[in-house]
């Protein structure tokens, strides 16, 4: 058997894990409208009250000049395979965001994102557009994004939570071609917080997102969505931006 040249596995395995906490970017910034009950045809079918909620999310995440802070976990079920949990933070403000997971990686400044592979020691520049076909989407611009008129969404039931109140809502987009199939989303009555996000896909994969803690600040700390190398001593930095 030909093995593979070391540095093209490398690169393969940092490509692949790239698109996977891509994947994990994505599901955090999606805390709302994706999908629902069969019976749920049109947008007339949706739950005012749970229009009102999601709206109150949307105003809450998508507020100017503030800093979001978020702990969470995400536990990902794929048919056939192990059951994989990953922990970690996410820092955002307006389209900018850094992700910090144990093995990975990924700073935003609303110009250039960097990747980083902590497992191998690398980092990769790319340009950064909302545009690309990368899949990443930040968390307030996707929320800001909602529109009643495009998703279908139903309050199934009042879950209490360690003592506190919860809604708990099933929504879908009206556009039947997405991936996604059903999602249930916990949001806190109170905060008007995300909780928790389950997405179930097409494919038979389910995923369970839990937000354990977020905090809002008018203090931005504009450092965090900026990379330093001097944070990240022995790595190797490719440069594939060209803007």
């Amino acid at each position: 058997m030909v093995s593979l040249p070391t540095i093209f596995t490398r690169k393969l395995e940092t490509i692949y894990m790239s698109k996977y906490y891509l994947s994990i970017f994505f599901l955090l910034i999606i805390p709302a409208w994706l999908t629902s009950q069969k019976t749920y045809v049109s947008t007339k079918d949706s739950d005012a009250k749970a229009i009102s909620a999601l709206n109150k999310i949307k105003s809450k995440y998508t507020a100017a000049n503030q800093q979001i802070t978020s702990t969470f976990s995400l536990k990902m079920e794929f048919p056939g395979q192990s059951t994989r949990l990953e922990k970690g933070t996410m820092i955002q403000s307006g389209n900018k965001f850094n992700l910090d997971l144990k093995e990975m990686g990924i700073i935003n400044d609303g110009k250039s994102i960097w990747f980083i592979n902590k497992k191998q020691k690398e980092v990769q520049i790319n340009d950064y557009s909302k545009d690309s076909n990368q899949g990443i989407v930040n968390p307030v611009e996707f929320m800001n994004n909602y529109n009643p008129k495009s998703y279908i969404s139903r309050i199934v039931t009042d879950d209490p939570n360690s003592g506190k109140q919860m809604d708990v809502i099933e929504i879908k987009p009206v556009n039947r071609k997405t991936e996604f199939s059903k999602a249930r989303i916990t949001l806190g009555k109170v905060s008007g917080e995300l909780v928790k996000m389950e997405l179930f896909n097409k494919d038979g994969s389910r995923h369970t997102l839990t937000i354990s803690k977020t905090s809002f600040s008018k203090t931005i700390n504009s450092g965090a969505f900026t990379f330093n190398k001097t944070k990240f001593p022995g790595y190797h930095v490719e440069d594939l931006r060209i803007n």
